[in-house]
């Protein structure tokens, strides 16, 4: 029967604490809940990263698009290099661009699943 840790991960043959943490309450591999519960956790530990890199990206692209409104001739050269749009929509687009781009960059630094013998064998 092969055991494995919920907290670090570990797997173990035998026992009720994990040999690596001492976390007491292993899941069973061979009962298909306690392995959708370990899918569960890797899951929610993706999303959880997801959803702080996002507000990070945004903030950062409201920081520098709203930095940019302090330049000395900004707005003068927001006229010229291109036509500004209404309601400030370049603005929106320039702070959408740079949000989906830093996403994307802190999104390389997700954990790494917890539990990648589920899937791999």
């Amino acid at each position: 029967m092969k055991l494995a840790c919920p907290e670090c991960g570990h797997r173990q043959d035998a026992g009720e604490r994990c040999a690596t943490c001492s976390y007491d309450g292993m899941l069973d591999l061979a009962n298909e809940q306690h392995v959708e519960l370990l899918r569960d956790i890797d899951h929610r530990r993706r999303d959880k990263h997801s959803d702080r890199t996002r507000l990070l990206a945004v903030g950062i692209s409201l920081a520098v698009v709203f930095g940019l409104w302090l330049v000395p001739g900004y707005w003068s050269w927001r006229g010229v290099a291109y036509p500004g749009l209404p309601f400030f929509a370049d603005q929106w687009f320039f702070m959408i661009v740079i949000a989906l781009g830093v996403w994307k960059l802190l999104g390389r630094t997700a954990p790494k699943p917890r539990f990648p013998y589920l899937d791999g064998g």
